[in-house]
């Protein structure tokens, strides 16, 4: 069986390219075998490159940055490159019902998985035309919640046989409560016991919202200057994001610690786990702080069915900051974290019975003695 995975930029802190890194490293790549088609990561962004290289994935092809260029960037491809028989394509844009036309044509014996990943309100009429082209096109449906499925590909989608639910899953052996990582990270950072540490990781982008995310940390501080906010990431919204700080004053108070390959530890180290999103498909995100046993305040805007313990509140971003604050003193977590891995796991928010039910699906679509001949 040969595999074709095509992702986005290969950098470790967006939730896609945490997802595809977090599955290779879990499947038998040998029995598997997984080429990889992605973007390169941005330079001074740390890429999961080595990370999938040495799980085992032998081919990375790179292709063009934006969704049209790719439009004429896979007919290439795919006659330098064919044979493959599952294409498991990860997307999140309109373009990209159009690419699967494309690819379909080029390669019309493989199977054509589609993966949703987003939530985008609103839905609009090009929205419904990419809907009935991906339903066209595809072979199988998948989407990391109900709600990122019916977006992309469809309110129906749920309902037809080929679609299911790919669980955004972590490491339990990586994301679980560590006191020591947590002692050792507000130590580095100069975060004491008696300080409230809430923090959030990923992307400095608008879907992450991370300019409003401060105008709640601003309330939370004036309420209670106890509180410190740590940022781990890194992305196209750090100016506004630093210019954001200053004009609150809260320079003192907010620790941006960049990109780091260590989430585990730094999840480790929060009272509390912000996302107030924008838009989000089911952030893997959540689940890490869930695993590690953190507390985490959410916006209504992100599906709930990640969800899976009693840790998580959410809020619609129209509610006052100051009950903002109100809600985060109220959930924060004090000293060392609970293990909450027995409802996560028996969520299927474990990756290692993630990356099994991927390998099951494969061998559904392409049965033993059923691949492409060479």
């Amino acid at each position: 069986m040969r595999i074709l995975m095509i992702g986005s930029a290969l950098t470790v802190n967006g939730g896609i390219q945490r997802y595809i890194l977090n599955l290779l490293g879990s499947m038998d790549l040998t029995r598997y075998p997984v080429d990889l088609l992605a973007t390169r990561a941005p330079a001074a962004v740390p890429s999961g490159e080595a990370e999938l290289r040495a799980a085992g994935v032998r081919n990375i092809f790179w292709m063009p940055g934006d969704d049209k260029q790719r439009l004429f960037f896979y007919p290439k491809f795919f006659r330098q490159h064919s044979g493959y028989d599952i294409i498991h394509f990860h997307t999140t844009s309109k373009v990209n019902a159009l690419a699967c036309g494309v690819i379909r044509h080029a390669c019309p014996g493989a199977k054509l998985i589609l993966h949703s990943h987003i939530v985008y309100p609103p839905m609009t009429l090009s929205w419904r035309a990419a809907h009935r082209l991906y339903q066209h096109w595809g072979s199988w449906f998948l989407g990391c919640s109900v709600a990122a499925g019916r977006f992309v590909f469809g309110p129906d989608i749920d309902k037809k046989p080929n679609f299911a639910v790919a669980c955004n899953a972590v490491d339990k052996d990586r994301f679980h409560p560590d006191a020591d990582a947590r002692a050792r990270i507000r130590a580095r950072y100069g975060v004491t016991d008696s300080q409230h540490l809430a923090g959030f990781v990923g992307r400095y982008n608008h879907q992450k919202n991370l300019l409003y995310l401060l105008d709640i940390f601003a309330a939370m501080h004036t309420a209670d200057p106890a509180w410190k906010l740590m940022l781990v990431g890194g992305g196209e919204d750090k100016p506004a994001v630093d210019e954001k700080i200053r004009a609150l004053g809260l320079e003192e108070s907010v620790i941006q610690t960049g990109v780091q390959s260590d989430v585990p530890d730094f999840m480790n180290a929060f009272d509390l786990f912000l996302l107030p999103s924008e838009f989000e498909g089911s952030p893997v995100t959540l689940v890490e702080a869930q695993g590690c046993g953190v507390p985490c305040l959410a916006s209504t805007n992100v599906p709930a069915d990640g969800a899976v313990t009693g840790l998580v509140q959410f809020l619609p971003l129209e509610t006052p900051f100051a009950l903002w604050a109100q809600a985060a003193q109220a959930a924060a977590g004090h000293g060392p974290h609970q293990n909450h891995w027995d409802t996560l796991a028996a969520a299927g928010y474990e990756l290692g019975t993630a990356a099994r039910r991927m390998e099951q699906l494969y061998d559904r679509l392409v049965p033993a003695g059923k691949e492409t001949a060479r």
